[in-house]
């Protein structure tokens, strides 16, 4: 879950009128969330080379059984 704009703002109003309170864990995780540049985009590209061997796998499997179906015709 990527922190939105109106949460990141709303953090940052908190800790700056209660600078005598420290944030929770919560609030500095997200925070640090916000504060990494293209994060989702990085997100994306991550979750596409993990899945990446899964779809090749499977994209080849369907090429050799259409091959094998092609011969047995």
């Amino acid at each position: 879950m990527l922190p939105t704009e109106e949460e990141k703002n709303q953090i940052i109003e908190a800790q700056m009128a209660n600078t005598d309170i420290p944030l929770g864990n919560a609030e500095q995780f997200l925070l640090t969330l916000a504060s990494i540049v293209e994060l989702e985009a990085r997100l994306k590209l991550w979750l596409f080379k993990l899945d990446f061997d899964n779809v090749e796998l499977v994209r080849s499997i369907k090429i050799i059984a259409r091959k094998h179906a092609n011969v047995l015709l």
